[in-house]
């Protein structure tokens, strides 16, 4: 098995369906939460790409706007 060092070819972009699954967990944020920073690893259902979640404020979670 190779290292993961040697690895070539690893995905780093969001396709729409892990844009979609951000979103859905951003209106969360917003919505539900009341304490911060908020940090999360995501799993896209669709191709499995592991995402990572940093919201540091409030103010940040409000803010967001989908790209």
């Amino acid at each position: 098995m190779a290292k993961a060092s040697d690895r070539k070819g690893l995905r780093t972009e969001e396709y729409a369906c892990c844009k979609r699954v951000r979103a859905r967990e951003m209106e969360s944020i917003a919505r539900d939460y009341l304490s911060f920073p908020v940090i999360k690893k995501l799993v896209c259902p669709t191709c499995k790409f592991v995402m990572k979640l940093e919201v540091m404020s409030r103010e940040e979670a409000e803010a967001w706007q989908p790209t």
